[in-house]
């Protein structure tokens, strides 16, 4: 895998154990112990936190922990949690160290300076647990497909790194100098590489990088995420990977919670269909999972959707690496998302009401602002 020159390295002997989340209800029971154990620090870096049970739940276990003497501190999204959310503000009013990421910005570029969000999932606590993955602070998440790895060793000292980066330039303009640091270097731990996107409508380094993998491919692609508009490029790499006889498989919702989006991808999987690709609707409720494996061997794992947004506008993060223990734990979720999907079928396809044709021959000119 070729990555940029300039890297942070470090390197480690240290024995890792991994957990796999598929949903986020598991996830929250282990984090909360995780929290209660903290000793030192919990350093949460998340896209929301919502004013529910679920949230309601961390925000407590985080104001006990500071009133024990545990440094906490929070970065949230200001358009995805909210300025107000009240689980949040009692934090904040304990003395937690919370941070809102980039306020609202009136703009004669309204939709892209505000599509310019903090979507990184990212949790680190005492150098020794960190946790990367797609899921939010919500109740609903709880019913979703998610992906979440725990990572428990002496690389969770990187997470920390970088959510002290992060936390440090939460509302710095994208060319500040420390952010253009931040985005010229690819961090790798052993066989690991974080992957910390930047919006920049020409770099979109995760997405580069999704391309080598795929372009590099010799048996398998099975890419998973609740939205499918990568865009041509990484159509075009699918499509000849199909040719060299790679099988190629993709696992959305059948309906996922952004309307919008299912009825633009809706005019390409079709055509993909027909190219060889096998698109798979998942069948249980929305899937929020954000996974890429390649030969089994390589996985992607993070908070970047295959989608514009994401790779244009959006603060990411992805952990791309080879370890064979994580690639078991993926491609065993992987293998159950199949199991629990149905297969596309084209005829249902052409057969599709024409309402839904119209709207997605209007949104598609449109779909790299989605």
């Amino acid at each position: 895998m070729d990555f940029k020159k300039r890297k942070n390295i470090s390197t480690s002997d240290d024995e890792t154990n991994y957990k796999f989340y598929s949903f986020a209800s598991l996830w929250y029971d282990d984090l909360m112990n995780d929290i209660d154990n903290a000793k030192k620090y919990v350093y949460i870096e998340t896209f929301r936190i919502n004013n529910d049970p679920v949230g309601m739940q961390l925000c407590n276990a985080l104001v006990r922990k500071h009133r024990q003497g545990v440094k906490i501190r929070v970065l949230v999204d200001w358009w995805g949690t909210g300025i107000n959310n009240p689980c949040v503000q009692t934090m904040k009013r304990e003395g937690i160290e919370v941070r809102w990421f980039k306020k609202f910005i009136p703009s004669l570029f309204l939709f892209s300076r505000n599509h310019r969000r903090d979507h990184r999932k990212l949790i680190a606590i005492d150098d020794n647990v960190s946790y990367i993955g797609s899921a939010n602070f919500t109740v609903y998440n709880t019913r979703w497909r998610e992906s979440i790895l725990r990572i428990e060793g002496k690389m969770s000292a990187v997470c920390k790194k970088i959510f002290t980066d992060n936390f440090k330039i939460y509302n710095k303009d994208i060319m500040h100098p420390s952010i253009r640091k931040a985005f010229r270097r690819t961090i790798r731990y052993n066989d690991f590489f974080f992957i910390r996107e930047v919006p920049s409508l020409f770099s979109q380094r995760i997405k580069k990088n999704y391309v080598r993998l795929i372009q590099r491919s010799e048996k398998s692609i099975v890419i998973e995420t609740p939205y499918f508009l990568p865009g041509y490029r990484i159509y075009k790499e699918l499509i000849h990977a199909v040719k060299r006889g790679v099988d190629v498989r993709i696992i959305i919702p059948k309906s996922s919670d952004v309307k919008i989006i299912d009825y633009v991808r809706e005019s390409v999987l079709g055509q993909l269909h027909k190219k060889g690709i096998n698109i798979l609707y998942y069948k249980y409720g929305n899937l929020h999972s954000k996974l890429l494996s390649i030969d089994n061997k390589i996985f992607s794992i993070g908070s970047a959707n295959m989608d514009h947004r994401s790779f244009k506008y959006m603060f990411e993060i992805a952990l791309i690496g080879f370890d064979p223990v994580i690639n078991t734990l993926v491609n065993e979720h992987l293998k159950q998302s199949i199991w629990m999907s149905a297969a596309f079928d084209i005829q249902i396809w052409k057969s599709r009401p024409l309402f839904k044709r119209f709207l997605s021959l209007v949104i598609t000119p449109f779909s790299h602002l989605l």
